[in-house]
């Protein structure tokens, strides 16, 4: 091993980090809190999609004459409409997490 001018080796330095066994679990643990966050964030965004929808869907469907205050067939209406919207969006929901983790387990790594 030649050494340069000022001291050092004049081996190239890759940028290649090498980490301890701590070092390594410590990045573990941040990437599994960050797939955390962003998994949270997602069901947040669903959330607050779901309800958006609900709103504009069922107010068009069940309010025909807005006015101050509901009356008993609008709050049926309405307590239906959501109902119905939920269950249907269970029904997607599960059936799509079930074919996402049928179809991770045919994908070999």
């Amino acid at each position: 091993m030649a050494f340069s001018l000022f001291g050092g080796s004049d081996k190239k330095d890759t940028g290649a980090v090498t980490l301890s066994g701590e070092d390594s679990s410590n990045v573990n643990s941040i990437k599994e809190n960050l797939q955390a966050q962003i998994l949270q964030e997602i069901a947040l965004s669903n959330a607050t999609e779901l309800i958006s929808k609900i709103s504009n869907n069922c107010y068009e469907k069940c309010i025909v004459t807005p006015g101050s205050s509901l009356s008993a067939a609008d709050t049926a209406c309405l307590d239906q409409c959501s109902e119905k919207y939920i269950q249907a969006w269970n029904i997607i929901s599960r059936r799509y997490l079930a074919r996402v983790q049928s179809e991770s387990k045919n994908i070999i790594p």
